[in-house]
Protein backbone atom coordinates (compact mmCIF):
# COMPACT_ATOMS: atom_id res chain seq x y z
CA UNK A 1 0.00 0.00 0.00
CA UNK A 2 1.36 3.43 -0.97
CA UNK A 3 1.77 5.84 1.94
CA UNK A 4 1.10 9.39 0.79
CA UNK A 5 2.29 12.35 2.85
CA UNK A 6 0.41 15.59 3.27
CA UNK A 7 2.69 17.27 0.73
CA UNK A 8 2.04 14.51 -1.80
CA UNK A 9 -1.69 14.86 -1.33
CA UNK A 10 -1.37 18.60 -1.89
CA UNK A 11 0.50 18.02 -5.15
CA UNK A 12 -2.03 15.40 -6.24
CA UNK A 13 -4.67 18.07 -5.64
CA UNK A 14 -2.70 20.54 -7.77
CA UNK A 15 -2.42 17.90 -10.51
CA UNK A 16 -6.18 17.38 -10.36
CA UNK A 17 -6.71 21.12 -10.83
CA UNK A 18 -4.30 21.05 -13.79
CA UNK A 19 -6.28 18.23 -15.40
CA UNK A 20 -9.59 20.02 -14.80
CA UNK A 21 -8.32 23.31 -16.27
CA UNK A 22 -7.14 21.41 -19.34
CA UNK A 23 -10.15 19.20 -20.05
CA UNK A 24 -12.94 21.73 -19.40
CA UNK A 25 -11.51 24.44 -21.72
CA UNK A 26 -11.05 21.79 -24.42
CA UNK A 27 -14.73 20.83 -24.18
CA UNK A 28 -15.74 24.52 -24.24
CA UNK A 29 -13.64 25.03 -27.37
CA UNK A 30 -15.28 22.07 -29.09
CA UNK A 31 -18.74 23.47 -28.34
CA UNK A 32 -17.85 27.04 -29.32
CA UNK A 33 -16.44 26.15 -32.74
CA UNK A 34 -19.16 23.78 -33.91
CA UNK A 35 -20.80 25.02 -37.08
CA UNK A 36 -24.23 24.08 -35.74
CA UNK A 37 -24.21 27.29 -33.69
CA UNK A 38 -24.81 29.18 -36.96
CA UNK A 39 -28.15 27.52 -37.76
CA UNK A 40 -30.37 29.69 -35.59
CA UNK A 41 -28.79 32.98 -36.73
CA UNK A 42 -30.18 35.26 -39.42
CA UNK A 43 -28.16 36.12 -42.53
CA UNK A 44 -27.30 39.56 -41.14
CA UNK A 45 -24.85 41.46 -43.35
CA UNK A 46 -24.58 45.18 -42.49
CA UNK A 47 -22.05 47.27 -44.42
CA UNK A 48 -18.71 47.16 -42.59
CA UNK A 49 -15.57 49.32 -42.48
CA UNK A 50 -12.49 47.19 -41.75
CA UNK A 51 -9.61 48.85 -39.88
CA UNK A 52 -6.14 47.42 -40.51
CA UNK A 53 -3.35 49.08 -38.46
CA UNK A 54 0.02 48.11 -39.98
CA UNK A 55 3.63 48.31 -38.81
CA UNK A 56 6.43 46.50 -40.59
CA UNK A 57 6.34 43.30 -42.59
CA UNK A 58 4.50 40.71 -40.55
CA UNK A 59 5.01 37.13 -41.63
CA UNK A 60 2.91 36.44 -44.71
CA UNK A 61 1.66 40.04 -44.69
CA UNK A 62 0.74 40.22 -48.38
CA UNK A 63 -1.27 37.00 -48.32
CA UNK A 64 -2.85 37.99 -45.00
CA UNK A 65 -4.10 41.26 -46.45
CA UNK A 66 -5.08 39.67 -49.77
CA UNK A 67 -7.48 37.38 -47.91
CA UNK A 68 -9.47 40.48 -46.88
CA UNK A 69 -9.76 41.67 -50.48
CA UNK A 70 -11.38 38.30 -51.27
CA UNK A 71 -14.12 38.30 -48.65
CA UNK A 72 -17.51 36.98 -49.72
CA UNK A 73 -19.57 39.86 -48.34
CA UNK A 74 -22.06 42.29 -49.91
CA UNK A 75 -20.51 45.63 -48.93
CA UNK A 76 -17.38 46.50 -47.00
CA UNK A 77 -14.62 49.10 -46.93
CA UNK A 78 -10.95 48.35 -46.32
CA UNK A 79 -8.80 50.94 -44.53
CA UNK A 80 -5.06 50.50 -43.98
CA UNK A 81 -3.06 52.85 -41.76
CA UNK A 82 0.74 53.07 -41.58
CA UNK A 83 2.24 55.64 -39.21
CA UNK A 84 5.76 55.80 -40.71
CA UNK A 85 6.00 56.98 -44.36
CA UNK A 86 9.10 54.77 -44.77
CA UNK A 87 7.38 51.61 -43.52
CA UNK A 88 7.82 48.71 -46.03
CA UNK A 89 4.18 47.69 -45.47
CA UNK A 90 3.18 50.64 -47.68
CA UNK A 91 4.47 48.94 -50.84
CA UNK A 92 2.62 45.75 -49.98
CA UNK A 93 -0.68 47.63 -49.67
CA UNK A 94 -0.08 49.55 -52.88
CA UNK A 95 0.46 46.30 -54.80
CA UNK A 96 -2.83 44.96 -53.50
CA UNK A 97 -4.70 48.17 -54.32
CA UNK A 98 -3.43 47.81 -57.90
CA UNK A 99 -4.38 44.11 -57.95
CA UNK A 100 -7.95 44.80 -56.76
CA UNK A 101 -8.87 48.18 -58.32
CA UNK A 102 -12.60 47.60 -57.90
CA UNK A 103 -12.44 47.07 -54.15
CA UNK A 104 -13.39 49.94 -51.82
CA UNK A 105 -9.98 50.24 -50.16
CA UNK A 106 -7.71 53.07 -49.06
CA UNK A 107 -4.20 53.51 -47.64
CA UNK A 108 -3.61 56.17 -44.99
CA UNK A 109 -0.03 57.19 -44.24
CA UNK A 110 0.80 59.10 -41.07
CA UNK A 111 -1.01 59.45 -37.75
CA UNK A 112 -1.87 62.42 -35.60
CA UNK A 113 -0.59 62.21 -32.00
CA UNK A 114 -3.31 60.55 -29.97
CA UNK A 115 -1.91 58.53 -27.06
CA UNK A 116 0.66 55.99 -25.92
CA UNK A 117 -0.94 53.00 -27.66
CA UNK A 118 0.24 53.18 -31.31
CA UNK A 119 -2.42 50.70 -32.47
CA UNK A 120 -5.22 52.86 -31.06
CA UNK A 121 -3.57 55.89 -32.63
CA UNK A 122 -3.89 54.21 -36.04
CA UNK A 123 -7.49 53.16 -35.34
CA UNK A 124 -8.45 56.73 -34.46
CA UNK A 125 -6.84 57.95 -37.68
CA UNK A 126 -8.77 55.45 -39.81
CA UNK A 127 -11.99 56.37 -38.06
CA UNK A 128 -11.91 59.72 -39.90
CA UNK A 129 -12.24 57.90 -43.24
CA UNK A 130 -14.98 55.46 -42.21
CA UNK A 131 -18.02 55.16 -44.48
CA UNK A 132 -20.09 52.56 -42.64
CA UNK A 133 -21.74 52.26 -39.24
CA UNK A 134 -20.22 48.92 -38.27
CA UNK A 135 -16.45 48.56 -37.87
CA UNK A 136 -14.15 45.55 -37.77
CA UNK A 137 -10.77 45.91 -36.06
CA UNK A 138 -8.35 43.36 -37.49
CA UNK A 139 -4.62 42.82 -36.89
CA UNK A 140 -2.15 42.55 -39.76
CA UNK A 141 -1.03 39.01 -38.88
CA UNK A 142 -4.52 37.59 -39.38
CA UNK A 143 -5.49 35.49 -42.41
CA UNK A 144 -9.14 34.62 -43.08
CA UNK A 145 -11.38 32.55 -45.33
CA UNK A 146 -13.90 34.23 -47.67
CA UNK A 147 -16.87 33.47 -45.38
CA UNK A 148 -15.21 35.04 -42.30
CA UNK A 149 -17.06 38.35 -42.22
CA UNK A 150 -20.44 36.80 -43.06
CA UNK A 151 -20.06 34.20 -40.28
CA UNK A 152 -19.00 36.86 -37.78
CA UNK A 153 -21.45 39.67 -38.59
CA UNK A 154 -24.46 37.35 -38.26
CA UNK A 155 -24.05 37.40 -34.46
CA UNK A 156 -24.65 41.17 -34.46
CA UNK A 157 -28.18 40.38 -35.63
CA UNK A 158 -29.01 39.02 -32.17
CA UNK A 159 -30.79 41.51 -29.87
CA UNK A 160 -28.48 43.33 -27.46
CA UNK A 161 -25.18 42.13 -28.95
CA UNK A 162 -22.61 44.93 -28.94
CA UNK A 163 -19.41 43.14 -29.95
CA UNK A 164 -18.37 39.95 -31.74
CA UNK A 165 -14.89 38.43 -31.53
CA UNK A 166 -13.22 35.26 -32.86
CA UNK A 167 -10.96 32.48 -31.69
CA UNK A 168 -7.70 32.33 -33.61
CA UNK A 169 -5.32 29.49 -34.41
CA UNK A 170 -1.55 29.58 -34.92
CA UNK A 171 -0.42 28.19 -38.27
CA UNK A 172 2.69 27.76 -40.42
CA UNK A 173 5.41 26.97 -37.89
CA UNK A 174 8.89 26.34 -39.33
CA UNK A 175 11.17 27.41 -36.48
CA UNK A 176 11.54 26.62 -32.78
CA UNK A 177 9.96 29.87 -31.60
CA UNK A 178 7.06 29.64 -34.06
CA UNK A 179 6.31 26.06 -32.97
CA UNK A 180 6.20 27.14 -29.31
CA UNK A 181 3.92 30.05 -30.19
CA UNK A 182 1.44 28.00 -32.20
CA UNK A 183 1.26 25.26 -29.57
CA UNK A 184 0.48 27.88 -26.91
CA UNK A 185 -2.15 29.61 -29.06
CA UNK A 186 -3.89 26.40 -30.10
CA UNK A 187 -3.72 24.82 -26.67
CA UNK A 188 -3.86 27.05 -23.60
CA UNK A 189 -4.98 30.32 -25.22
CA UNK A 190 -7.78 29.02 -27.48
CA UNK A 191 -9.24 26.76 -24.83
CA UNK A 192 -9.32 29.44 -22.16
CA UNK A 193 -10.82 32.05 -24.50
CA UNK A 194 -13.66 29.60 -25.21
CA UNK A 195 -14.05 28.67 -21.54
CA UNK A 196 -14.06 32.29 -20.42
CA UNK A 197 -16.78 33.19 -22.89
CA UNK A 198 -18.83 30.13 -21.90
CA UNK A 199 -18.63 31.27 -18.26
CA UNK A 200 -19.81 34.77 -19.18
CA UNK A 201 -16.41 36.37 -18.55
CA UNK A 202 -15.18 39.22 -20.74
CA UNK A 203 -12.52 37.71 -22.97
CA UNK A 204 -12.10 39.75 -26.15
CA UNK A 205 -9.55 38.85 -28.82
CA UNK A 206 -8.09 42.04 -30.31
CA UNK A 207 -7.21 40.31 -33.57
CA UNK A 208 -10.89 40.41 -34.55
CA UNK A 209 -13.40 42.82 -33.00
CA UNK A 210 -16.66 43.66 -34.80
CA UNK A 211 -18.92 46.30 -33.28
CA UNK A 212 -21.38 49.02 -34.31
CA UNK A 213 -20.11 52.59 -34.18
CA UNK A 214 -22.95 53.57 -31.83
CA UNK A 215 -21.63 51.04 -29.29
CA UNK A 216 -18.08 52.40 -29.60
CA UNK A 217 -19.38 55.93 -29.10
CA UNK A 218 -21.42 54.84 -26.07
CA UNK A 219 -18.22 53.70 -24.30
CA UNK A 220 -16.26 56.87 -25.08
CA UNK A 221 -14.73 55.95 -28.43
CA UNK A 222 -11.06 55.23 -29.02
CA UNK A 223 -10.11 58.13 -26.77
CA UNK A 224 -11.16 56.10 -23.74
CA UNK A 225 -8.51 53.44 -24.41
CA UNK A 226 -5.73 55.45 -26.07
CA UNK A 227 -3.31 55.02 -23.14
CA UNK A 228 -4.04 51.36 -22.37
CA UNK A 229 -2.01 48.40 -23.56
CA UNK A 230 -4.98 45.99 -23.47
CA UNK A 231 -7.33 48.17 -25.49
CA UNK A 232 -9.23 45.10 -26.72
CA UNK A 233 -10.10 43.78 -23.26
CA UNK A 234 -10.85 47.31 -22.03
CA UNK A 235 -13.28 47.85 -24.91
CA UNK A 236 -14.94 44.53 -24.06
CA UNK A 237 -15.36 45.45 -20.39
CA UNK A 238 -16.82 48.85 -21.31
CA UNK A 239 -19.22 47.25 -23.79
CA UNK A 240 -20.55 44.95 -21.07
CA UNK A 241 -20.85 47.82 -18.58
CA UNK A 242 -22.86 49.76 -21.18
CA UNK A 243 -25.44 46.95 -21.12
CA UNK A 244 -24.47 45.05 -24.29
CA UNK A 245 -23.53 41.39 -24.61
CA UNK A 246 -20.48 39.90 -26.35
CA UNK A 247 -20.48 36.90 -28.69
CA UNK A 248 -17.67 34.56 -29.70
CA UNK A 249 -18.12 33.49 -33.33
CA UNK A 250 -17.75 29.86 -34.35
CA UNK A 251 -15.52 31.02 -37.24
CA UNK A 252 -11.81 30.45 -36.51
CA UNK A 253 -9.25 32.85 -37.99
CA UNK A 254 -5.57 32.16 -38.63
CA UNK A 255 -2.58 33.82 -36.98
CA UNK A 256 0.50 33.19 -39.14
CA UNK A 257 3.67 32.36 -37.17
CA UNK A 258 6.31 30.75 -39.38
CA UNK A 259 9.81 31.98 -38.57
CA UNK A 260 9.48 33.43 -35.08
CA UNK A 261 12.44 33.21 -32.71
CA UNK A 262 12.52 32.21 -29.06
CA UNK A 263 13.13 35.79 -27.93
CA UNK A 264 10.04 36.98 -29.82
CA UNK A 265 7.95 34.22 -28.22
CA UNK A 266 9.11 35.08 -24.70
CA UNK A 267 8.64 38.84 -25.22
CA UNK A 268 5.12 38.41 -26.55
CA UNK A 269 3.96 36.22 -23.70
CA UNK A 270 5.71 38.39 -21.16
CA UNK A 271 3.49 41.22 -22.40
CA UNK A 272 0.38 39.01 -22.31
CA UNK A 273 1.15 37.78 -18.77
CA UNK A 274 1.49 41.37 -17.59
CA UNK A 275 -1.81 42.24 -19.22
CA UNK A 276 -3.56 39.33 -17.50
CA UNK A 277 -2.00 40.28 -14.20
CA UNK A 278 -3.56 43.74 -14.39
CA UNK A 279 -6.88 42.76 -15.97
CA UNK A 280 -7.60 39.37 -14.34
CA UNK A 281 -5.66 39.28 -11.06
CA UNK A 282 -7.25 36.25 -9.31
CA UNK A 283 -7.25 34.13 -12.48
CA UNK A 284 -3.68 35.14 -13.24
CA UNK A 285 -2.62 34.13 -9.73
CA UNK A 286 -3.74 30.51 -10.25
CA UNK A 287 -2.39 30.17 -13.81
CA UNK A 288 0.61 28.06 -12.69
CA UNK A 289 -1.86 25.36 -11.65
CA UNK A 290 -2.85 25.05 -15.33
CA UNK A 291 0.80 24.51 -16.36
CA UNK A 292 0.84 20.74 -16.71
CA UNK A 293 4.58 20.20 -17.04
CA UNK A 294 5.49 22.43 -14.10
CA UNK A 295 2.94 20.81 -11.78
CA UNK A 296 4.13 17.38 -12.89
CA UNK A 297 7.79 18.17 -12.26
CA UNK A 298 7.05 19.67 -8.85
CA UNK A 299 5.16 16.50 -7.97
CA UNK A 300 7.84 14.15 -9.29
CA UNK A 301 10.81 15.82 -7.60
CA UNK A 302 9.07 16.17 -4.26
CA UNK A 303 8.14 12.50 -4.03
CA UNK A 304 10.17 9.57 -5.31
CA UNK A 305 7.20 7.20 -5.45
CA UNK A 306 6.02 5.58 -8.64
CA UNK A 307 2.77 7.51 -8.34
CA UNK A 308 4.60 10.84 -8.66
CA UNK A 309 6.67 9.88 -11.70
CA UNK A 310 3.67 8.24 -13.29
CA UNK A 311 1.74 11.43 -12.65
CA UNK A 312 4.45 13.47 -14.39
CA UNK A 313 4.24 11.30 -17.50
CA UNK A 314 0.44 11.45 -17.46
CA UNK A 315 0.37 15.25 -17.18
CA UNK A 316 2.94 15.69 -19.96
CA UNK A 317 0.98 13.25 -22.13
CA UNK A 318 -2.25 15.15 -21.46
CA UNK A 319 -0.59 18.43 -22.48
CA UNK A 320 0.73 16.96 -25.73
CA UNK A 321 -2.66 15.40 -26.49
CA UNK A 322 -4.46 18.69 -25.74
CA UNK A 323 -2.17 20.68 -28.05
CA UNK A 324 -2.44 18.06 -30.82
CA UNK A 325 -6.23 17.64 -30.62
CA UNK A 326 -7.03 21.34 -30.41
CA UNK A 327 -4.66 22.14 -33.28
CA UNK A 328 -6.47 19.52 -35.36
CA UNK A 329 -9.83 20.98 -34.39
CA UNK A 330 -8.88 24.59 -35.11
CA UNK A 331 -6.74 24.36 -38.23
CA UNK A 332 -7.59 20.95 -39.67
CA UNK A 333 -4.16 19.39 -39.19
CA UNK A 334 -2.05 18.06 -36.35
CA UNK A 335 1.46 19.48 -35.78
CA UNK A 336 4.34 17.14 -36.59
CA UNK A 337 5.86 15.00 -33.84
CA UNK A 338 8.89 17.30 -33.58
CA UNK A 339 6.64 20.25 -32.81
CA UNK A 340 4.49 18.27 -30.36
CA UNK A 341 7.63 17.17 -28.50
CA UNK A 342 8.11 20.85 -27.62
CA UNK A 343 4.81 21.02 -25.71
CA UNK A 344 6.30 20.37 -22.22
CA UNK A 345 9.32 22.55 -23.05
CA UNK A 346 6.95 25.39 -23.92
CA UNK A 347 5.30 25.11 -20.50
CA UNK A 348 8.66 25.25 -18.73
CA UNK A 349 9.75 28.33 -20.70
CA UNK A 350 6.58 30.16 -19.69
CA UNK A 351 6.88 29.73 -15.91
CA UNK A 352 9.80 32.19 -15.41
CA UNK A 353 7.89 34.67 -17.59
CA UNK A 354 4.89 34.33 -15.26
CA UNK A 355 7.08 35.09 -12.23
CA UNK A 356 8.65 38.05 -14.02
CA UNK A 357 5.18 39.51 -14.57
CA UNK A 358 4.68 39.58 -10.79
CA UNK A 359 7.54 42.02 -10.20
CA UNK A 360 8.42 43.68 -13.51
CA UNK A 361 5.89 46.11 -15.07
CA UNK A 362 8.10 47.05 -18.06
CA UNK A 363 7.40 45.95 -21.64
CA UNK A 364 8.89 46.58 -25.05
CA UNK A 365 6.15 46.95 -27.64
CA UNK A 366 6.53 48.15 -31.22
CA UNK A 367 9.95 49.53 -30.35
CA UNK A 368 8.67 51.53 -27.37
CA UNK A 369 9.78 50.96 -23.76
CA UNK A 370 6.69 51.29 -21.60
CA UNK A 371 5.53 50.66 -18.03
CA UNK A 372 2.19 48.95 -17.43
CA UNK A 373 0.10 50.28 -14.59
CA UNK A 374 -3.33 49.44 -13.20
CA UNK A 375 -5.75 48.17 -15.88
CA UNK A 376 -2.74 48.23 -18.29
CA UNK A 377 -2.47 52.02 -18.30
CA UNK A 378 0.74 52.94 -20.07
CA UNK A 379 3.48 55.42 -19.29
CA UNK A 380 6.84 55.89 -20.95
CA UNK A 381 9.67 54.12 -19.15
CA UNK A 382 12.37 56.50 -17.99
CA UNK A 383 15.95 55.68 -18.90
CA UNK A 384 17.91 54.91 -15.68
CA UNK A 385 20.27 57.67 -14.46
CA UNK A 386 23.32 55.38 -14.72
CA UNK A 387 22.60 54.83 -18.42
CA UNK A 388 22.60 58.60 -19.01
CA UNK A 389 25.90 58.82 -17.10
CA UNK A 390 27.50 56.09 -19.22
CA UNK A 391 26.41 57.85 -22.40
CA UNK A 392 27.92 61.14 -21.17
CA UNK A 393 31.20 59.38 -20.31
CA UNK A 394 31.40 57.78 -23.74
CA UNK A 395 30.76 61.11 -25.47
CA UNK A 396 33.45 62.76 -23.31
CA UNK A 397 36.01 60.11 -24.24
CA UNK A 398 35.16 60.38 -27.93
CA UNK A 399 35.53 64.16 -27.85
CA UNK A 400 39.08 63.83 -26.52
CA UNK A 401 40.23 61.63 -29.40
CA UNK A 402 43.17 59.17 -29.16
CA UNK A 403 45.70 61.86 -28.14
CA UNK A 404 43.73 64.14 -25.87
CA UNK A 405 41.11 66.81 -26.62
CA UNK A 406 40.25 67.45 -30.23
CA UNK A 407 41.59 70.86 -31.42
CA UNK A 408 38.99 73.51 -32.13
CA UNK A 409 37.94 73.84 -35.74
CA UNK A 410 39.15 70.32 -36.61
Amino acid sequence: MIDLSGGSLLLIGAASVAVFTTVVPAVALLLMTRRGRRRHLADYTPAVSIYKPLKGLDEGLEENLRSFFRLDYPEYQLLFCVADPLDPAIEVVRRLLAEFPGRDAELIVGCSAFGLNPKVESLAMMDRFRRHDVILISDSNVRVRPEYLRETACYLGEPGVGLVTNIFTGVGERTFGAALENLQLNGFVAGNVAWGNAMGLTCVVGKSMLLPVRVLEAIGGFASVRNLLAEDQAIGLRVRRAGYSIRLSHHVIENVNSDRGLRWFLNRHSRWFKIRRQMAGPLFAIEPLANLSTVGLAWAFSDDSGVAWGGLLALIGLGVFRDAAQSKLLRGETPGWKALALSPIKDLFLMPIWFDALINPRVIWRGNRLIIGRFTRLRVARVPRQVHQRVRNIRRLRSRGPHGPMPRGS
